[in-house]
Parts: C-alpha cells; sequence; structure tokens
C-alpha cells in the first residue's frame, strides 16, 4: 500500500498542509499567508499522488473535508488575494467542525473524495465517547519527543513570519506523530498488545474476501457491517428494511424473566437470595446484589456482569495444590446462541451468529493447519463480528441489531450459570478464591484435579455449553492482586498474567503514566527485586513521565517561589527534586463547580514539565525524585503484603519477598 501521511492547519490568515512520503523520506509542504500562495502547487501534487492513500488523523471528518473544497474550487481563486482565500478556507473549516460537533454528515462521502484516506482515528475507535484520544494523547503513549499543543489561536490575525515558521514546525511534529501511530497500526512496533498485528491488512482481507468496504472503519463497526452484509444475503431483506421500529427495553420486568431454564440452586441461602432478586423491576440506573459464600468470597451481581470483591493479598498454592484460572470460551455468542437470543425484528438472526460461529471455528482450524495469516485475520475478525460486532451491539443506540432485552438475557443468563457452578464447587468442598464476569479462580488439591474438571464437564452439559463455550484453563504459580481486575500473577510456563495496575503496556488511549511503577511491581514479585533498586536503576526517562490532561475549561499553571508558568490543557511531567508546584487552573468561563485550583502532585512533591523530551535524555542527568516513584510502588504492595516494610521503615538490607 502506497501512502502519504499528512495534516492541515487552518487559521483566519494562514492555510497549511505538510505531507511526509515515507516511499522517497521527503516532506512537502504548500501554504496560502501574507507571505506565500503555493496553493497550485498542492492541487497539482494531489493530482500526481491521487493513487495514494492519504493518512491522517481524524481526516475523514476534517482535514479531507477542507482539502476537497479546496481541490474542487481552486480553479475559481485564480484572480483572488491571499486573504480572500484563507477567509474562505478558514470559514469552511468552521463550518466542519460545528457540523462534526452537531454529529451532522460531513459535506463530502468518503467515496466522494478525491483523495483516497485513511484515518487512524475511526480504524482505532478513537471517535468513541469512552475512547476518544487527542493526537497529543496519543504522543505521550508512543514516545514522542515534543507533545506541545497549537501556538497560535485560530482567530490571530498579522501573524509575523517567525509565528507561520512555528506553526509551520507545529504542523510537522503533527505528521511524524501521525506516522508513528500509523506504524503501530501496521503491527511494527515493540508494544506487545500490538506487535504483528496489522489492522489495515485484516481490512483488505475483508474487503477482497466479502466486498466489505471497511478500510476506515472501527472493529466493532467492521463486525456489525458483516453481519449486516450476511443477514440482508440471507434474509433477502434491503438495508433500509433492518431498523428496529420500537426499542424492547427491559426495564420495568422483573430479572427473573431473564434467568435460563437451568436456573437451580442448593442451598436455601442462595435459593432465597436469587429468589429475591427475580423480585425486583429492572430499573434504568445502576443495581448491584451482594452475596457472601463464605469469609473468602463475595459475589456481586450486577445487569452488565458478575464479580467478588477481593481486596490486597498474594496467594500461592501448597505443594500438594494448585491453583487454577477457569475462563468460559466464547461465553457470549455460545449464550446468543442456547439462549436463542434473537431481535424481534430481524427473524433468522440467530441461525446467522450460529453460522458465523461456525465459519470462525472453520478460519481457526485453517489457519492451524496451514499457518496462513489470512486465515489468522479471518478468525480475529470472526470473533469480532460475534463479540462486539453482534452482542455488544445489542444495546447499541441506532444499531440495526439493537435489542437491549436480548443483551439482558445473555449478561443476566451467564451470571445465574456461573453462581451455579461456584455454589456447586464450593459445596463440594472446593476453594474457590474469586470469579468475574467469564469464569473464577480455584486452588484445589492436585489429588482432586481430574474430579474437578470432570464436575466442570457435567456442568457443560447441563448449561449447554459441551458443544461451544468450554471451560479453558490457566495454571499459576502464584497471584498478586489488589482487587478482582488489579493483578499480576506467573504461569506455570514461566510468563505473566498482568491486568488494571499492573500492566506495563497498555491500551493507547489508556493513560500510561508512571509506567515505572508496574515495570518495579513484575522485577519484585517475579523476581525478588527491591523496587528501589529496579527504580534508581532504570535508564528509560519516558517511564517516570506522567501525563495530566484536562477539558477545555481548565489549564495548568507551575509556580516557582513568585513566577508563574502558564501551560495548556495537556502536561507531561515526572516528578523532580526540584522543579515547580503545578495546579490545575479553572478559566474564567468555566461554569462548573469544580475547585478554582487543585494541586496535581499533592503534599511537597515537585514536578518539571517536560512537554519536549529528547530521545537522548538521561535519567541520571534529570534531577529524577526516586522517592514518589518508590512510595506509589510500594503502597501497592502494601495493599497486598500488610506485613510489608516501606523503604523508608526499614534499614538497607536486603529483605527477601515474605
Amino acid at each position: 500500500m502506497k501512502i502519504v501521511v499528512y495534516d492541515i492547519e487552518v487559521l483566519k490568515e494562514v492555510f497549511l498542509i505538510i505531507i511526509y512520503i515515507p516511499e522517497t523520506n521527503e516532506w512537502k509542504e504548500f501554504a496560502v499567508h501574507r507571505f506565500a500562495n503555493t496553493l497550485d502547487g498542492f492541487v497539482a501534487f494531489a493530482e500526481e499522488y491521487k493513487d495514494y492513500y492519504w493518512v491522517g488523523y481524524n481526516c475523514l471528518r476534517y482535514d479531507s473535508q477542507v482539502v476537497e473544497h479546496i481541490i474542487r474550487n481552486n480553479q475559481y481563486w485564480f484572480d483572488r488575494n491571499w486573504r480572500d482565500i484563507c477567509l474562505e478556507i478558514f470559514q469552511k473549516s468552521i463550518d466542519t467542525i460545528s457540523d462534526s460537533n452537531y454529529e451532522l454528515f460531513p459535506e463530502y462521502r468518503e467515496d466522494a473524495l478525491s483523495l483516497k484516506q485513511l484515518d487512524l482515528f475511526t480504524i482505532w475507535h478513537f471517535n468513541n465517547e469512552n475512547r476518544r484520544t487527542s493526537l497529543k494523547a496519543l504522543a505521550f503513549a508512543l514516545n514522542m519527543e515534543d507533545i506541545e499543543e497549537l501556538p497560535l489561536s485560530p482567530w490571530r490575525e498579522n501573524l509575523t513570519f517567525e509565528e507561520i515558521v512555528k506553526l509551520s514546525q507545529y504542523c510537522r511534529k503533527d505528521v511524524k506523530d501521525t506516522y508513528a501511530h500509523y506504524l503501530v497500526t501496521r503491527g511494527l512496533t515493540e508494544n506487545k498488545l500490538y506487535k504483528g498485528k496489522d489492522k489495515i491488512a485484516n481490512r483488505l482481507i475483508m474487503r477482497d474476501e466479502f466486498g466489505l468496504e471497511c478500510l476506515n472503519r472501527d472493529d466493532v463497526k467492521i463486525g456489525s457491517e458483516w453481519n449486516k452484509l450476511d443477514y440482508m444475503r440471507v434474509s433477502g431483506k434491503r438495508e433500509k428494511e433492518l431498523k428496529p421500529e420500537k426499542i424492547v427495553y427491559p426495564f420495568g420486568k422483573r430479572f427473573r424473566n431473564f434467568f435460563p431454564d437451568t436456573v437451580s440452586f442448593q442451598s436455601p441461602e442462595l435459593k432465597s437470595f436469587v429468589r429475591g432478586i427475580g423480585k425486583e423491576f429492572i430499573k434504568n440506573k445502576k443495581q448491584e446484589f451482594k452475596y457472601k459464600f463464605n469469609n473468602e468470597l463475595t459475589a456481586t451481581i450486577a445487569k452488565g456482569g458478575i464479580h467478588s470483591n477481593e481486596g490486597g493479598r498474594f496467594l500461592r498454592p501448597a505443594k500438594d495444590e494448585i491453583y487454577l484460572q477457569c475462563d468460559i470460551g466464547s461465553q457470549y455468542p455460545n449464550a446468543i446462541r442456547k439462549y436463542k437470543v434473537e431481535p424481534i425484528h430481524l427473524p433468522g438472526w440467530n441461525n446467522l451468529i450460529v453460522s458465523k460461529i461456525e465459519r470462525r471455528l472453520h478460519f481457526k482450524q485453517l489457519y492451524k493447519e496451514t499457518k496462513d495469516p489470512k486465515y489468522a485475520s479471518l478468525q480475529e475478525m470472526g470473533k469480532l463480528a460475534l463479540n462486539g460486532g453482534a452482542y455488544g451491539r445489542l444495546n447499541t443506540k441506532g444499531d440495526w441489531q439493537e435489542y437491549p432485552w436480548g443483551m439482558m438475557e445473555v449478561t443476566i443468563g451467564c451470571q445465574m450459570e456461573i453462581l451455579m457452578i461456584v455454589e456447586d464447587l464450593i459445596l463440594k468442598g472446593f476453594r474457590v478464591v474469586s470469579l468475574n464476569t467469564d469464569g473464577f479462580d480455584v486452588i484445589i488439591k492436585r489429588n482432586r484435579e481430574e474430579e474437578f474438571k470432570t464436575i466442570l464437564s457435567s456442568w457443560e452439559k447441563v448449561i449447554g455449553n459441551d458443544v461451544l463455550g468450554n471451560f479453558e484453563y490457566t495454571e499459576f504459580l502464584w497471584i498478586a492482586q489488589t482487587s478482582v481486575n488489579d493483578y499480576i500473577a506467573l504461569k506455570t510456563d514461566g510468563t505473566l498474567k498482568t491486568k488494571g495496575d499492573f500492566e506495563i503496556d497498555k491500551e493507547l488511549n489508556k493513560n500510561s503514566s508512571a509506567r515505572i511503577v508496574p515495570i518495579a511491581l513484575k522485577n519484585y514479585f517475579k523476581d525478588n527485586i527491591l523496587v528501589e533498586k529496579t527504580i534508581k536503576n532504570h535508564d528509560n526517562i519516558y517511564d517516570f513521565c506522567i501525563r495530566q490532561k484536562s477539558s477545555k475549561d481548565f489549564h495548568y499553571e507551575g509556580i516557582i517561589g513568585n513566577d508563574v508558568t502558564v501551560y495548556n490543557k495537556l502536561i507531561r511531567y515526572y516528578v523532580s527534586n526540584e522543579g515547580e508546584k503545578v495546579y490545575k487552573i479553572k478559566n474564567p468561563e468555566c461554569m462548573t463547580r469544580a475547585p478554582e485550583r487543585a494541586q496535581v502532585e499533592a503534599g511537597e512533591w515537585l514536578c518539571k514539565i517536560v512537554n519536549f523530551l529528547p530521545k537522548t535524555t538521561k535519567v541520571e542527568e534529570s534531577d529524577v525524585n526516586f522517592d514518589y516513584y518508590i512510595d506509589r510502588a510500594e503502597k501497592i504492595i502494601k495493599k497486598i503484603n500488610r506485613s510489608y516494610v516501606c523503604r523508608k521503615d526499614r534499614d538497607t538490607k536486603q529483605l527477601s519477598l515474605w
């Protein structure tokens, strides 16, 4: 795939587009302002590179719209001065942003654009409210040297040549950030979550195999659209016939309406508890029900899932025991299959899901036999079609599969099944130490392992998971956790499983601040290395960095004595021995009840703002306050082991783990 990477800046008196061509390692810049007008050169360049994919960040909704307006109207501007041209482009920019804010469709549809777009923003689903990520926040996650924000107001007039040069440098930096993100998108990264996973190749395979034009769609949307394509094919319906005329909500119905037929409990206490839940009406608000099995295990049941409530602890099975994490494979797709969940406006939809399950398993087997990456992509996209593209869309407003009643059937049904199985195991003398939406953890005697797995096989038949949805077992040598979703565990093959506070490599849309802390925790729990040794000997300055981002209603200020430095709404810093106290400041136009000023790092901690941080920066020369990071790590250890003696409370000799 041939690409160019681009970004635009539009001010009242400046239009600027900067383009990077990876193929030749060339940079191109075209502009309109008081000192230059090279718009004709850009139009000629666009014609020359019209067969390339133009890679941008949020380019479908913004950059491409402005660029398309220029390409279509440039021929009428030959006798207009630079200021009038800038004003017209500026107005187009304002209108485009306004349309986007009101969720209106852009003027130019993707298939009508002169230049083929590759929008990383939509591919990664960063346009979703829960995943929304700015390019600057992404630059932090990618450890880019410069994460500074736009230095000039779009409404500024009479810009100097030096200011325009500064704007050009800023725009070039955005292009570099976009290209770095593109490489991750292609799997060309050392981040373990994304290494070798080529999102673009997956989409091209979907296009070639099924005719699905999905290059700029997110994974979940692709799954939904793939399901739609298949459903129209088997049902003979047209797309406009698929939307539900009425949404079927579960609110106002009793929970027992969503219990599967297999629900059956043994102990009088649990029978009474579940009967009580069944009588409750489902409300359009948070509802939780707690059941205490014993002093070690308490379950919380909610509309979205079940989980236990353990706090900090370290668990290591005895020599005659094993620790097993038992997960239900393909839990939600299988639940749709066996409960025969089907949106009332989509007859035959359940059969489609069943065939999708079978097709995915077929691709999985083909990959195992041939090692052809095409089949790996197809089985992965099949997984997305079943989870996010089917189950996840049941409760997605406006989706053609929208059926909230069906989602409740799945989530409540799966919880009741786990509750039944856990009760039976406890009554049979097995130690269940944790439970979550798709399974549970147990510590069992080695001489009862076969008996244990036989019991679960029997339950698979009872609940209809013997064909699909079998239990998958992972054996841990130990687990250290602060909650059900925050833990580090060592598998028998020597690899680690981490979640939450213990994750070293995080998803790009999540805040990866102070990465040194989970690194130190990993070394401590796995190799018995004191956290201060890891932290003081670590050589990557970016792993000490912390990101803070505010809304447009706030900004940050750093204070040293009487000197105040004003920063924008995103800052990168590390805690230092000498530096400034940093505060989040409410802007005058802010109408919220938030405090006027809040310190970023409470207490006496000082910070060094490093929105520009060269790759060559050495930790030992950066005045990092190691005590801050040691304290953060040790607070987590203290939650797990209350007898742990923190650095400041012990002598300097090496201590063993426990």
